[in-house]
């Protein structure tokens, strides 16, 4: 009998360990824990070889949404709000996440990985290096 009450008290105590070690927010929703990647992305940093691209830009978005569809939102200073919509997939196992876009014409297909709610483009474009750092806010 006493084995068994030690044996008892035991697995209480890792079981409210094991429950402690998680901590979920009170204002989470499923979509926070299933979807996580689901967000409004800011874009932090962009640069085309030496220029920073933000002096020119109010703000620089990338929302994405459910089902896969997402939408590029940017402002330049003392210029109106544009709106490009397109469409990507996530693979959850390895955070890897691909978008498609068709811009004048042209098809261009990007893939990065979104670690801590930040991911980074990277590509040549005009024979320079474009970077850009998006985190969620």
């Amino acid at each position: 009998m006493k084995k068994k009450l030690i044996l008892t008290g035991a697995v209480a105590v890792l079981i409210i360990l094991f429950a402690c070690a998680f901590k979920i927010d009170g204002d989470s929703s499923i979509k926070d824990i299933t979807h996580p990647y689901i967000n409004t992305y800011e874009c932090t940093c962009a640069t085309l070889g030496y220029t920073d691209l933000l002096d020119d830009y109010e703000y620089l978005r990338i929302i994405l949404e459910e089902g896969g569809q997402m939408k590029i939102i940017f402002k330049q200073k003392d210029g109106k709000p544009y709106q490009y919509e397109s469409t990507y997939s996530y693979d959850e196992k390895t955070r890897e996440l691909t978008a498609e876009m068709t811009i004048l014409g042209y098809r261009y297909k990007q893939k990065t990985t979104i670690e801590n709610g930040k991911f980074t483009i990277a590509m040549p474009l005009f024979s320079k290096q474009l970077v850009m750092v998006f985190e969620v806010k």
